[in-house]
């Protein structure tokens, strides 16, 4: 959603033993490339609810977020990507935005030239980042008028 000229994405990184979900685009800088799912955030949702609408609607997986993996920050372009888990299933592109839609080994998508950029970054610094991200519960000592939160750390 854009909003002052600043973009907010979130993407999912979804992990199934060693496979990960990935799509290709039909659009934009990453067109048939393999990508993580993603999209913006729109008004009224959480973070985390978006990155899930996101991953349902590209590629019909329903997920549970677990952490986050990283934040990518621009001067107007940002996008905070999740680590999820799937519930069974496999992946249906919808055929609107993305054209096919995968779970492929990490090592594979590491060496793949289809493979975008950053997807590759990612899978490069994973073993450094996945395995101390858990989700923990917050209790905060003054709410601040918000009525619910939810904090990924490590």
């Amino acid at each position: 959603m854009k909003r002052g000229g600043v973009w907010l994405g979130v993407g999912g990184l979804v992990l199934r033993g060693d496979d990960l979900l990935v799509v290709k685009k039909k659009y934009g800088a990453t067109t048939g490339l393999w990508t993580l799912p993603g999209g913006f955030v729109s008004p009224g949702e959480t973070l985390d609810e978006a990155a899930e609408r996101e991953v349902r609607e590209e590629t019909g997986i329903r997920v549970r977020t677990v952490g986050v993996a990283g934040i990518r920050t621009g001067e107007s372009d940002n996008m905070i990507c999740f680590v999820m888990e799937p519930e069974p299933g496999e992946p249906e592109p919808d055929g609107v935005e993305i054209s096919e839609a995968r779970f492929l080994p990490r090592e594979t998508l590491k060496r793949d030239p289809l493979s975008a950029d950053l997807l590759r970054l990612i899978l490069t610094e994973e073993k450094r980042l996945l395995p101390a991200m858990v989700r923990r519960k917050f209790e905060p000592r003054r709410d601040y008028g918000y009525q619910s939160y939810k904090v990924f750390s490590r």
